[in-house]
């Protein structure tokens, strides 16, 4: 009788999931400095992903999904920063469709960032936390090739 065993993925170490996790408190923390700015919240998630890209697949895998999580909200913020910008520098009286469009885009940033949170404490605590609709790009979007120049 023989016996056939499946190939036994490698395993996953808890510092790996600390990088992962921090690679979503990465987007918590730039808000605080990005607030004004939102595509500083994507250059600082970009940054951590280049400081992490030697890293094992499970964290390069985190990184890039934050970094499309951070993406995906630019041009909604952008838009909401420039019509500020613009109502406050020409003195214009906001419309109500700008006060619409401002509370949909708050509590669409405190939607993800509730969620960005809620993800990397369920990452750090060893669950693989896939968003539904960004989770697919980043299958296709990182490499499956082993980097770790430590691995035995």
């Amino acid at each position: 009788m023989e016996y056939i065993q499946k190939p036994v993925e490698r395993d996953i170490y808890p510092y790996e999931y600390e990088s992962a996790s921090n690679s979503y408190l990465m987007c918590v923390v730039s808000v605080i400095a990005g607030l004004p700015l939102p595509i500083i919240n994507v250059i600082a998630s970009v940054g951590y992903y280049m400081a992490q890209r030697k890293s094992s697949y499970f964290v390069r895998w985190h990184c890039i999904q934050a970094i499309l999580a951070q993406a995906i909200m630019v041009p909604f913020n952008s838009v909401a920063f420039g019509w500020t910008l613009g109502i406050i520098i020409s003195d214009r009286q906001p419309t109500l469709f700008y006060g619409i469009y401002l509370f949909i885009i708050i509590l669409l940033n405190i939607v993800e960032f509730v969620t960005v949170i809620i993800t990397a404490i369920r990452v750090r605590n060893g669950h693989n936390m896939r968003w539904a609709v960004i989770a697919d790009l980043t299958d296709s979007l990182c490499s499956k090739e082993e980097r770790d120049p430590y691995r035995i």
